[in-house]
Order: structure tokens, then C-alpha cells, then sequence
């Protein structure tokens, strides 16, 4: 427990420095989460090697998933946002291996905004606009030992602003997980290698238009996580910062008081450098729900994040399929 303090502090330290906006850069859909449990617990995922795993967080931790683990969930956005996702984990055994494993994930993130009132250059309605947004996400990993595994996390986004302004792009994930102890893991991520936004907006605009390029911010994470004892619970913590000289802080715990039933709180996007000491920060909060049968276990997760410049808070519903 006293590592984990230590390891608490020097992140907060590392906080304090420059803090710049992500949001407003390309791929802002992806880092607002990827499942209920994930944004409840502050999106501090990146060291947790327990419970319901996904390789959207750390392509390392595909590896550790053992049953066929499912997610599809819905988020309820204001200002006619849309955000989902689906995800499958396993882990498996490779040939002729005695210990460690490998995994794999797939997974789709679909995002967008929609009921946009378009106009022409007169100011007469066009109708309705909207805009998609998608990430589809191949994440293979491999334990090499009991304590350590790594993965890659490969990306294929497709985004659509307007009719004939559309964006393909690849990218990709590295990560790796060290279990240090039974309580105590450690955890490493390096997001959107080579992950850009390319447009060519001639097609719209004819002479007028032009091409641009948007690269994704190069996000760089650590993360720990300590098991709480007599499998209590977790809390985690992370450490973000990127090449756009951001630094954020993540908070998350999880704890199993009753039976089935588990209950979720964190805080997303600390900023420890703002006036106010809280910034754009979201405090979470959630709580899941899972049952199980024969030979699979289905269960429930809900999230609830209170967003910094709308009254109407971000929640989301996942639906949880566990089987053999």
C-alpha cells in the first residue's frame, strides 16, 4: 500500500506543469471512454488486470481476459451526441506454451452529432446535417510470463463531415502490464501512432476548397492499480500527458461490498495547474450488476459523469456476456 502512495504523488507532481485542451483535437470520441465500468471509474484503466478487461484501454490486457467477454453499450449525450460501443476480449492459449497466453480484441466506437440545422450562403434551410464518426479496433497481445504482457492495438478511423468530405485513416496502440505483486500492476500505453485526419474539401467547395491535414495527439500513459484485499476491490490511477504538452490525472475505484453487485466511483481529467485546482475535470460515479448461470454470466453496467459545460450528464448503459 505504501508503494502505491508513492506512486499516487509522483504522478500529482508530474501534474503539475501546462495543461492544454484535447478535446477540441482530432479523435476527441475516443478519449471520452469505452464502457461503463471504464467511464465510471474515471477512464483510470490502464494498469487494471481484473475484472472485465478490453484492449480499447491497454492492448496488453487482451491477454489476461479469460472467458469471451462481449460489451455493447449506449451512451445518452446532450446536444444530440451520439456515442456507442461493442467489444470483444479472450484470451487463449498458443501452441506447445506451458505458461503465459496470448488475446485478442475487436472493437467499434461509432460517434457523431446529428438534428444540425444546415443552411445555404442565403440562409434558407437545407435540412438536416450530421456528422460520423468511427474507430474499428484490432488488438492482439501476448503474455510472455505470469507477470508481464504486451500488445498492439491496431485502428482504422472513417469520418464523414459532409457529403464528399469524408477521412480515412490508420493508426496505431502500443501497451504492456507488469503485475509487480498479487495487489500491485503497472501499466503503459502509447496512443494514435500515426493516427491523422486528411481533407479535401475541393469537391464541395470546387477552387475555392483545399486539402488539410489533423494529427491526432500522441497520448502517452502510465498507470498503477492495487487490488484491495479479500478481493475488496481496486482503486487505480493514471498519468496522461501527449506532444500537445498535456497533462491529465485519472482517479478510479471499484469495490464488491454485496454479492454480484459492484459499485464505481472516479474522477476524469484532473488538472491540477488550473485556477480553479479543478479545470474540466469530471467526478463519476456507477455501479454494475452481474449474474451468473451454467456456462455464462450476463450482467449490467451503468456510468453517470457530470460534464463540465452542459447541465444534462453523460451516462451510459452496458450490457455484459461472459461465457466459456
Amino acid at each position: 500500500m505504501k508503494i502505491l502512495k508513492i506512486a499516487v504523488i509522483l504522478i500529482a507532481l508530474l501534474s503539475v506543469d501546462s495543461f492544454a485542451q484535447l478535446s477540441g483535437l482530432p479523435g476527441a470520441f475516443t478519449r471520452m471512454g469505452f464502457n461503463a465500468r471504464g467511464i465510471s471509474m474515471g477512464n483510470a484503466m490502464t494498469s487494471v488486470s481484473t475484472g472485465d478487461l478490453s484492449g480499447l484501454y491497454n492492448p496488453a490486457s487482451s491477454s489476461l481476459q479469460n472467458e469471451h467477454l462481449i460489451n455493447l453499450s449506449y451512451s445518452f449525450l446532450s446536444l444530440d451526441r451520439r456515442l456507442n460501443f461493442v467489444s470483444y476480449t479472450k484470451n487463449f492459449k498458443l501452441p506447445n506454451q506451458n505458461e503465459g497466453g496470448a488475446g485478442i480484441t475487436f472493437a467499434w466506437i461509432n460517434a457523431g452529432v446529428g438534428k444540425i440545422d444546415g443552411r445555404d450562403l442565403d440562409g434558407f434551410s437545407i435540412g438536416e446535417l450530421s456528422t460520423s464518426e468511427n474507430m474499428f479496433l484490432f488488438a492482439p497481445s501476448i503474455r510472455v510470463s505470469p507477470q508481464f504482457s504486451a500488445g498492439v492495438g491496431f485502428k482504422l478511423y472513417l469520418s464523414k463531415l459532409y457529403e464528399g468530405i469524408k477521412s480515412t485513416s490508420f493508426g496505431f496502440d502500443l501497451g504492456v502490464m507488469y503485475k509487480a505483486s498479487n495487489k500491485l500492476n503497472f501499466g503503459l500505453t502509447i496512443k494514435d501512432i500515426n493516427s491523422k485526419y486528411e481533407w479535401n474539401t475541393t469537391e464541395v467547395y470546387g477552387q475555392n476548397g483545399n486539402q488539410t491535414k489533423e494529427k491526432f495527439p500522441l497520448l502517452y500513459t502510465l498507470g498503477v492499480s492495487y487490488n484491495l484485499p479479500k478481493e475488496f476491490g481496486i482503486v487505480s490511477v493514471d498519468y496522461e500527458t501527449s506532444n500537445k504538452k498535456s497533462n491529465i490525472v485519472r482517479i478510479g475505484a471499484e469495490i464488491s461490498p454485496l454479492k454480484d453487485i459492484k459499485f464505481r466511483a472516479g474522477v476524469d481529467r484532473f488538472n491540477f495547474s488550473a485556477e480553479d485546482k479543478i479545470g474540466g475535470s469530471r467526478p463519476t460515479i456507477g455501479l454494475g450488476y452481474q449474474k451468473s448461470f451454467k456456462s455464462y454470466i450476463v450482467g449490467l453496467d451503468y456510468s453517470f459523469v457530470m460534464e463540465p459545460y452542459t447541465h444534462n450528464p453523460f451516462q451510459t448503459l452496458t450490457a455484459v456476456i461472459r461465457f466459456k
